[in-house]
């Protein structure tokens, strides 16, 4: 479902007045309220766990002058082991334990956010890592959630708590709360990673 859509399912599972709203924009009370919580919801979603769809490849091009580089607009952290340049690891240090090298083996972002390098490369090639991206602002109706298709209602259900309570409807709460954990615990399985358990004792 698109922003507009999520906006629009809440308005018909809360049984609010109308068959709107038709925009996220420009909206003013109950509408408004509607499409503030569908932003929201989905906003606590992304912020509560480090969730698969937020995990992507990136990649930053270096060449053999420059020790500084922007990260992708949406980065939000590394997985830290995953650094490449060409066939080699590069190791992610802090920013005060950066220190120059005879080789590119570190790197570590400013507090700035900007990328740094312990040394230039010796030849142009590409920084191959995995991050984590930033949460997913929803603002144009056409925005759609980055969850897969099928875990869309959990964001409706978040912003039907939002309208219960601002409403004092304690039955719209109840379901609510209900379908919420339903497919949330759903969600968790399929977009959380595996935890290793240990091996049991002999």
């Amino acid at each position: 479902m698109t922003f507009l859509e999520l906006c629009q399912r809440l308005r018909k599972e809360v049984g609010a007045a109308g068959n709107g709203p038709a925009a996220v924009t420009s909206q003013s009370g109950e509408y408004a309220r509607l499409v503030t919580w569908i932003r929201t919801a989905w906003q606590e979603i992304q912020n509560e766990r480090r969730w698969a769809f937020d995990w992507v490849r990136g990649e930053v091009d270096l060449n053999t002058l420059d020790t500084t580089y922007p990260l992708p607009n949406d980065f939000d952290v590394w997985e830290a082991d995953s650094l490449k340049f060409g066939t080699d690891k590069i190791e992610v240090v802090s920013w005060s334990e950066l220190e120059p090298a005879s080789t590119l083996s570190r790197v570590a972002i400013a507090p700035d956010g900007v990328l740094h390098l312990n040394i230039p490369p010796k030849a142009d090639d590409i920084l191959h890592f995995e991050y984590w991206r930033t949460p997913q602002d929803l603002v144009t109706a056409s925005d759609v959630p980055r969850l897969p298709v099928r875990f869309h209602m959990v964001i409706v259900y978040r912003a039907m708590l939002q309208y219960a309570l601002y409403e004092n409807a304690s039955e719209v709460a109840q379901q609510a709360s209900l379908n919420e954990a339903r497919l949330m615990n759903r969600m968790m399985e399929s977009q959380l990673p595996a935890i290793d358990l240990p091996e049991p004792l002999a």
